[in-house]
């Protein structure tokens, strides 16, 4: 089982290397669950009730559908890139520092596997067809680290919850690093940063997840997308 630590430093040293083997599924129930045994009390400090989440709901789903019409493996960069300087005002410099850099290799990272259009996008990196394929089986992995009940949803539904989900986890996370780490080194900020956003957003991050899942309410938190060249267009928001 990997904990917080290990996760963190894989994804900051050795981002652009995943293996992937025949049994991949039971190899990435384990890669993100973080051990319990991390403290982070001596530095609480209060939050929001929506989890510190820097971004409204319009510009949650602006950034999801952004993320869903990426088409390449530098798109991608950029994306995430732009979302980390989003989440906090002073984040422009935060976003080139170290711990910017490894909040942005981590949304990277759970993007490629939680995402399938996103191993789609990035299916050449991989390998051509096996890159899809890779990213289309993950979408399963997804609703059980989010805790998010997708059965009933169609296809682009699902996806674009789950990138929802990424953009809110991946924001909370670059925001509460941030505010951190002018108290601490910047590994630690990150590792608390990430545990506390992924305890709301991720919760399978964390619990393996082994919780109930929580069903995705496909009223107006929701909305359909369809692709048209390079463009996502929202229908019924």
């Amino acid at each position: 089982m990997h904990d917080l630590d290990r996760t963190i430093d894989e994804l900051e040293y050795d981002d652009n290397e995943f293996e992937f083997e025949s049994e991949y599924e039971e190899e990435y129930d384990d890669e993100f669950e973080f051990e319990s045994e991390y403290d982070d009390d001596e530095y609480e400090f209060e939050m929001r009730p929506d989890g510190d989440n820097p971004f409204t709901e319009e510009e949650e789903m602006e950034l999801a559908s952004e993320l869903l019409a990426v088409s390449s493996e530098e798109e991608l960069d950029q994306f995430i890139g732009g979302l980390v300087k989003r989440a906090w005002k002073g984040a422009k410099r935060f976003a080139k520092s170290k711990a910017g850099r490894s909040i942005g290799r981590f949304a990277k990272g759970l993007a490629k596997k939680a995402l399938p259009v996103a191993g789609r996008a990035i299916g050449t990196y991989f390998g051509g067809p096996v890159g899809g394929a890779v990213g289309g089986k993950l979408g399963r992995w997804a609703s059980r680290l989010f805790e998010m009940e997708l059965e009933g949803l169609s296809p682009e539904d699902q996806e674009f919850e789950v990138a929802k989900r990424i953009v809110r986890l991946t924001g909370t996370a670059a925001r509460t690093a941030s505010k951190l780490g002018s108290r601490m080194p910047a590994n630690k900020a990150v590792k608390i940063a990430i545990r506390r956003s992924a305890s709301k957003h991720a919760p399978g991050l964390i619990s393996g997840g082994t919780r109930r899942s929580k069903v995705v309410n496909s009223g107006r938190h929701s909305g359909r997308w369809i692709r048209k060249g390079r463009r996502i267009i929202l229908l019924d928001v």
